[in-house]
């Protein structure tokens, strides 16, 4: 499976450090969407050598009262946290910057399955971009 994300401070450091955004990804424990799109595109994608030090891949429960620590090392709750990026269909994806910006538009929904890895991989060559890797 994807590794739930906890700390945010601790992210954005390693996302600065490897130039590589962060691709969160919003689910709920009931979504059969959500577990399509982890399935057949997120865990791979987490797992791929080719894509190793080129992005980070965390999930957040949105209905999860967990706390982590978000960017500015303060608690919170996963739910408020997704409130913060007013996600309200799940999977949403967000491609963010180390600061937690996002920094291509998001992804809702498993929009056309064909296209899914398309718009993943979209999303990620421009936070990417963003961030001033390289477009290797």
């Amino acid at each position: 499976g994807l590794q739930h994300a906890d700390d945010f401070a601790a992210l954005g450091n390693a996302a600065r450090a490897q130039r590589a955004p962060l691709l969160i990804v919003f689910t709920q424990a009931s979504c059969i969407h959500c577990d399509i799109a982890k399935r057949d595109y997120l865990v791979p994608m987490s797992n791929s050598a080719e894509l190793r030090g080129k992005v980070i891949v965390r999930e957040i429960d949105i209905d999860s009262r967990a706390r982590l620590r978000d960017f500015s090392g303060q608690a919170v709750t996963a739910k408020e946290f997704a409130q913060r990026y007013r996600v309200r269909s799940v999977p949403t994806v967000i491609v963010m910057d180390a600061a937690g910006k996002p920094a291509a538009p998001p992804v809702v929904g498993l929009l056309a399955e064909d296209f899914y890895g398309l718009y993943l991989q979209q999303a990620i060559d421009e936070g990417r971009l963003k961030m001033g890797a390289s477009r290797q």
